[in-house]
């Protein structure tokens, strides 16, 4: 017994002579703190908390119907309330498939499919593959983008996302990219939305650019959708009149 309360003797005093060794360490740097590096700090906090504002939310939109905003089951179930309500009809998830075809200036291709997860009331996950023929004979661009956004505004007539992907890339080159993505969509009543997206992929030294402003008719759970895409890659610009069909599950 004795033996233990000795040992126990020796820990503590050990103990205590390494926390008064992190003290005085601390106070000395605490003390040599210079009014640069204090500034510096402060000029840090506050462009954390800007950019988290911009990014994720500010502090005023905690307070806000938009920070409990859920997803509703479909756009217009709710009157008047597109991709999120705030105290209606909701779901924990949303699965949206969409087709599309393009009309060139010649010929009409069906070659544009994505399938959207919504969840968490602010997050979706998307799969996207697209085929099209180039401007340049037998040339094409195939590709399939997965990507995950966050959607940063979230009010029942507007909705406002970003995100990060990879994209793998059958043509021009066979190999995955960094992939990014901003869109926005805005209702305005009598079932109607409009829509704009740019997507931007990057195969060093290859840049894959993609455009697209639509209008959106909506019918219980579906979709009808008619506008112009611009997809631009190496020596090609395509440029068509894009219309599809997307169903909410």
């Amino acid at each position: 017994m004795k033996k233990f309360f000795l040992f126990l003797t020796i820990i503590v005093v050990i103990e205590n002579g390494m926390a008064q060794q992190a003290f005085t360490h601390k106070y000395e740097q605490t003390a040599k703190a210079t009014p640069e590096n204090i500034f510096s700090d402060i000029l840090g906090w506050f462009i954390i908390q800007i950019s988290y504002g911009i990014f994720v939310e500010s502090f005023l939109e905690k307070d806000s119907p938009m920070h409990n905003a859920s997803i509703t089951p479909y756009p217009y179930f709710n009157e008047n309330e597109g991709n999120y309500t705030y105290d209606k009809a909701s779901v924990p998830f949303r699965l949206e498939i969409n087709t599309s075809g393009h009309l060139a200036p010649k010929e009409i291709y069906f070659g544009n499919v994505n399938v959207n997860l919504r969840f968490l009331k602010r997050a979706s996950l998307q799969v996207d593959y697209v085929k099209l023929p180039g401007a340049l004979n037998g040339d094409y661009l195939s590709q399939t983008d997965i990507s995950f956004s966050y959607h940063r505004i979230r009010t029942k007539q507007f909705d406002l996302w970003y995100g990060l992907g990879g994209l793998i890339s059958e043509n021009p080159t066979k190999h995955p990219a960094f992939s990014y993505h901003i869109g926005s969509e805005l209702f305005i009543r009598h079932q109607l939305s409009v829509e704009a997206q740019g997507h931007w992929a990057y195969f060093n030294p290859v840049t894959i650019n993609n455009y697209q402003v639509q209008l959106n008719y909506f019918l219980s759970h579906w979709r009808f959708n008619a506008g112009i895409k611009n997809y631009r890659y190496p020596d090609n610009r395509i440029n068509s009149i894009g219309f599809g069909v997307k169903y909410y599950f």
